[in-house]
């Protein structure tokens, strides 16, 4: 028989202990998360050319939007600034412009409607915008965009207290407008204050709408027939039966290819410290993604959303514990849920997760915000997550190629 020496166990001299105890510590709190590189596009330069942007940077409240939106490859840019949209190639190529001719001077290299004669793909057209919000675009290139109507023909409604003052143009590739979209469809009452304007697979049409303490929702079909309109009150959210939670709807984002609404919820806790309980706090304690069939309006289900915590020390207590919170960016296809939670002045964290409650990726991105004054995050019909990203030099263009981290995954 052959025998075999016993082993030995080896202690590691007191340096290398050392080194294994901070790699140790260095990495329990918190695994590292990998990097997801970004692509910087193009940039846009302030002005008031055609190639250029208005924004309001002299240090004043920003009172106006400006939004991005990707489709096929191609970005819209809507200024309220000075109530134009772009439509630029991923090279930083301006194709078209919408634009309120008694705010912008007559373009010089785009060719307008006066321009018969001129033979050119990139043009321009003339609308009389009031002040330009948000934007989507369909499949058939018919821009959505919100305007804001004047304040002589704008609607108090008493029942929900607030202003209707928003409606949604719907303009073709010929710069016409189609029709304008209310609350009941087309031509309908203006809407109260529009929080977002998104395009399902099929073109439906989603306006996510503001009257606090509620949030409308109001779904239509392609045509602009009114199919679903689903109020969200605060008393109506759910609440776990195994806690005294407050819940609080922190946003509403629809899916891209079933007829159903997520909702992201925030639960917190009043809790008491010190001496006596004299001291109150409200603590979050968790949040929720929860889904809305919008045919029947019922809640489907809900996914716990994964804690970003950060401990300081291998040792630490629970008191060392730095929370990084997620905000919903919105839903990809497959049911993947984007979220983004901001890490510190530098990087953000993207989480992926499914409706199934598995975390698909984790992804580190670059977001200098000691640089950026106005942030718009855009997530494209096929999970491309794309930025504009505003500073005091100018407008930077970028996006992540975030469809690749769960494209394998697609048609399951």
């Amino acid at each position: 028989m052959r025998y075999q020496m016993p082993r030995r166990f080896l202690f590691p001299s007191l340096p290398v202990f050392v080194l294994l105890v901070w790699l140790l510590a260095s990495g329990c709190g918190r695994a590292q998360v990998p990097l997801l590189q970004r692509e910087g596009l193009f940039s846009i330069e302030y002005g008031k050319m055609e190639d250029q942007v208005g924004l309001f940077l002299d240090g004043s409240a920003v009172t106006r939007k400006t939004r991005l939106a990707m489709r096929g490859g191609l970005f819209y840019l809507a200024s309220g600034y000075d109530n134009r949209i772009m439509e630029f190639t991923s090279f930083g190529d301006l194709l078209t412009l919408y634009f309120n001719p008694a705010q912008n001077p007559r373009p010089v290299m785009l060719r307008t409607g006066a321009d018969g004669d001129r033979v050119s793909n990139r043009r321009a057209f003339e609308y009389p915008f009031n002040i330009v919000g948000e934007i989507a675009v369909t499949s058939e290139s018919t821009l959505l965009v919100e305007d804001q109507v004047p304040d002589r023909v704008a609607v108090f409604d008493e029942e929900l207290g607030v202003m209707l003052n928003r409606l949604v143009v719907r303009l073709d590739r010929t710069g016409r407008q189609i029709d304008y979209l209310g609350q009941e469809g087309i031509g309908g009452a203006f809407f109260p204050f529009i929080k977002s304007i998104d395009v399902m697979a099929n073109d439906e049409i989603v306006v996510t709408a503001l009257a606090p303490p509620r949030t409308i929702v109001y779904w239509f079909a392609a045509d602009g027939t009114l199919l679903r309109r689903i109020e969200i009150t605060p008393d109506a959210l759910p609440v776990p039966t195994e806690t005294a939670a407050a819940p609080l709807l922190e946003s509403v984002r629809p899916d891209h290819d079933l007829r159903r609404l997520y909702l992201k919820v925030n639960y917190y806790v009043r809790e008491r410290h010190g001496p006596a309980q004299r001291v109150e706090s409200v603590d979050r304690l968790m949040s929720r993604v929860y889904w809305i069939d919008i045919d029947d309006g019922g809640y489907e289900g809900y996914v716990e959303v994964p804690r970003n915590v950060r401990r300081d020390s291998l040792f630490g207590s629970t008191a060392d514990e730095q929370e990084f919170y997620y905000e919903l960016i919105g839903a990809a296809p497959g049911e993947h849920l984007f979220l983004l939670s901001k890490e510190s002045r530098e990087q953000s964290q993207l989480l992926i997760l499914h409706t199934s409650g598995q975390v698909i990726r984790r992804r580190t991105l670059d977001i200098d915000y000691n640089e950026i004054v106005i942030r718009d995050l855009n997530l494209s019909n096929t999970g491309i997550l794309s930025a504009m990203f505003a500073t005091r030099e100018d407008v930077s263009i970028v996006w992540w190629r975030t469809d690749r981290l769960f494209e394998a995954r697609q048609g399951r």
